[in-house]
């Protein structure tokens, strides 16, 4: 019995030991120029935010964003509570020229006396940072 637990064991281990040589010997495949495929996959250019960043500012921005500055970023005048507000239009080129710490400043502290509210106790640092990038990339881009 003591003898048939070992020989289970040691299967175990030396199916274990083949399935890793396994794979390592494919992580280390070469295409036809000679290059790993590791490295050819390094060189590859990677997107300055992921599409898991955009979608979760997309749906920050359409629950706090979209009432002032319309889905396509347009702004103009609104009623808000009874209060008229004139948004900034998020395509021009005075917004587009604007800095990314001047958004960051406006969104987290808002701007008195023409509508913008503080969002600082309502999204962090990270989420505004997010929702710069979503203005960026999806009104100021093309």
């Amino acid at each position: 019995m003591k003898f048939l637990k070992i020989a289970l064991i040691v299967s175990a281990l030396l199916i274990s030991i083949a399935a890793c040589a396994d794979s390592t010997s494919n992580n280390s495949t070469t295409s036809n120029n000679g290059n790993s495929a590791a490295n050819n996959s390094a060189t590859t250019a990677q997107p300055s935010a992921t599409i898991d960043e955009l979608a979760a500012a997309r749906k920050i921005y359409s629950e706090r964003c979209v009432k002032c500055h319309k889905p396509d970023g347009s702004g103009g005048e609104v009623d808000i509570e009874g209060t008229k507000i004139n948004s900034e239009d998020l395509r021009t080129e005075k917004m587009k020229k604007m800095d990314d710490a001047k958004y960051i400043k406006y969104i987290t502290d808002g701007i008195p006396g023409e509508g913008m509210p503080a969002f600082k106790s309502i999204l962090s640092e990270a989420e505004i940072k997010d929702v710069v990038k979503f203005i960026r990339a999806e009104f100021q881009s093309k």
